[in-house]
């Protein structure tokens, strides 16, 4: 069942069920009202029997009221009889009557002073009445056929009234629904009509303040999660295009040099070049393969409020040192700008390995791109933040390269005569932004290359 008819079918049901419950309600405080007037009617011919029979004045003037109101016009089937407080019948009319009052109903009469009851279906009221040293019972019975008729008449307009209700609610939910869910509809038969192979196609958001109508906001939203489903999508393929240029070129190069190597007969010196020439072809597709595998590892790790404390500075330390220890003449300065107030500054939550990685790779960067093969790392601590700079003398970015540094493969100009995959920055910016910070690359006196790390703290 689709959720229009389901939406219908709720919206009908409850309104039929309020609608119902008011006919109820109206149709039994009708019934009631009448049952009431009726018996009130009897209570005025009884009691005006009782007064007429015993030659009783009544100055009381609530009662004179109720019986001028109530007395006119005489119930249809009427009936009454008078009776002492012995029990014994004084006077009926008409003389045969067609009910008889036991005892126990008369006992409840006198202790009430008043009772009314049902005689199949008839109403009757009996009274115990004590006036000028009269006591006795007085007791009316009569058939509403009027009221009754008018009862039924309602009952009758209530069913149609309802039916007919009912009808109309459903049908007005039907059109309701249908005028509602339509945008809705449209939305989802747009949605339908984009594909893997045209996610550049944007669903139509419509009129609308985004804030206020919900189905703009559903489009809005969707169109917002396409873009950042083609930008996905668009980096995973130039990810691919790139990982299998960059692995097919030191596959074709040991390729080619195997071949040649089969095709002439080498001494014990040139297979040990040709060997030499291979190992390092190998190193490097380890390498690329080692960075591809570290790049989707960090695309699976996530930020974690509950990470241990560590020191910024010292992992500084320790990646310099080992940075020293594999990159030959490497000369590395760290300055501080500014002196810790406090030494929780230095430290903000982070997973240690990760950090290190991200230091070592721009030390890496710095050196490999610097003309004098000089390092240096100022760090600058606040409160709320820690900010890493690392600046190097040599060959600057242009700013329409700048701005495409940090994607997976790419490298810049002043990389072609340097060996690598363009693979190292794209880690560093993802190791930063799981730790909330950013990472950015600019030009200082024209001949300083600056990356400036922020981490600030949550």
């Amino acid at each position: 069942m689709s959720v229009r008819i389901r939406f219908v079918l709720i919206l009908t049901m409850v309104i039929s069920i309020i609608l119902l419950c008011s006919l109820f309600i109206i149709y039994t405080l009708y019934a009631r009202t009448r049952e009431q007037e009726f018996n009130k009617r009897l209570w005025a011919h009884a009691y005006n029997e009782y007064k007429e029979y015993y030659n009783i004045t009544d100055t009381d003037s609530t009662v004179l009221k109720k019986l001028d109101y109530y007395l006119p016009g005489s119930p249809i089937n009427f009936q009454s009889f008078l009776l002492d407080s012995a029990y014994h019948l004084i006077a009926s009319a008409p003389e045969q009557l067609s009910f008889k009052v036991d005892t126990n109903q008369l006992q409840t009469i006198r202790e009430l002073g008043e009772s009314d009851f049902p005689v199949g279906r008839y109403q009757g009221v009996g009274l115990y009445i004590n006036r000028q040293g009269h006591k006795g019972y007085a007791i009316a019975t009569g058939y509403d056929k009027y009221g009754l008729a008018r009862l039924l008449a309602l009952r009758v307009i209530m069913v149609f009234v309802a039916a007919g209700s009912i009808l109309i609610i459903g049908l007005f939910a039907l059109l309701y629904v249908i005028t509602v869910t339509r945008p809705l509809v449209n939305l989802s038969v747009q949605m339908r009509r984009i594909t893997e192979n045209n996610l550049t196609q944007r669903v139509n958001i419509g009129k609308g303040n985004v804030r206020s109508n919900e189905i703009v906001q559903i489009a809005s939203n969707f169109n917002n999660m396409l873009d950042r489903l083609e930008k996905a999508f668009q980096l995973q393929k130039n990810f691919v295009h790139h990982a299998s240029h960059e692995l097919r070129t030191p596959l074709a190069t040991m390729m080619a040099q195997t071949e040649s190597a089969l095709r002439k007969e080498l001494s014990a010196t040139e297979a040990k070049k040709v060997l030499e020439s291979l190992k390092e072809d190998q190193q490097e597709m380890i390498g690329l393969t080692n960075s591809l595998l570290l790049l989707s590892q960090y695309e699976n790790v996530n930020y974690s409020p509950n990470w241990p404390l560590v020191r910024i500075d010292e992992l500084v330390y320790d990646s310099i040192g080992e940075s020293q220890k594999t990159i030959p003449g490497i000369a590395i300065n760290f300055n501080f700008i500014n002196q810790p107030e406090n030494e929780l500054y230095l430290c903000m939550h982070g997973n240690e390995a990760l950090l290190r990685s991200a230091l070592r790779n721009l030390i890496k960067n710095a050196y490999k791109y610097s003309d004098n093969k000089q390092v240096t790392i100022t760090m600058e601590t606040r409160s709320n933040a820690i900010e890493l700079r690392f600046d190097n003398d040599g060959q600057t970015i242009k700013p329409d390269d700048a701005e495409r540094l940090f994607l997976s493969f790419y490298r810049g100009e002043n990389s072609h005569k340097q060996k690598g995959f363009g693979l190292g920055l794209s880690i560093v910016k993802r190791i930063v932004e799981l730790h909330l910070g950013t990472v950015n690359y600019s030009v200082i006196n024209d001949n300083i290359n600056r990356f400036t790390v922020i981490f600030r703290k949550p």
